[in-house]
C-alpha cells in the first residue's frame, strides 16, 4: 500500500536548510519509509505531541502524523534535533 505524503509549507526551508547531501537523505527516507509503511519505522512522541511520531536519519529528525483512515502522512518539521528545537518547531506547525 502507497501512503499519500502531505508536508507543511515551511519543511522546504527546512530542508534548504541541512544542505542538499542531507535533504537528499532525508527525502528519501521520507519516500521509501514513510511512503510505503510509517506505522513500522520511527517512534511514538508524547506530551503535546502524543499524535506524531519521530524518525531519525542521521542526526536529524523528521516528526510525521499518520491517518490512517486516509491513509496519508503530515511531516511538519524536518531539522537537527538540537536542544529540541525540531519538536518545538513541529508543535508550532502541527496544523
Amino acid at each position: 500500500m502507497s501512503w499519500s505524503i502531505f508536508y507543511h509549507y515551511a519543511v522546504e526551508e527546512d530542508l534548504e536548510s541541512v544542505g542538499p547531501a542531507a535533504a537528499r537523505r532525508i527525502v528519501r527516507a521520507i519516500d521509501e519509509k514513510l511512503g510505503s509503511a510509517p506505522l513500522d519505522f520511527g517512534a511514538p512522541l508524547s506530551g503535546s505531541l502524543a499524535n506524531f511520531r519521530k524518525l531519525r536519519v542521521g542526526d536529524y529528525r523528521i516528526v510525521y502524523q499518520v491517518n490512517e483512515e486516509r491513509i496519508t502522512v503530515f511531516v511538519p518539521a524536518v531539522g537537527p534535533r538540537r536542544d529540541k528545537e525540531i519538536y518545538r518547531e513541529a508543535l508550532k506547525q502541527k496544523t
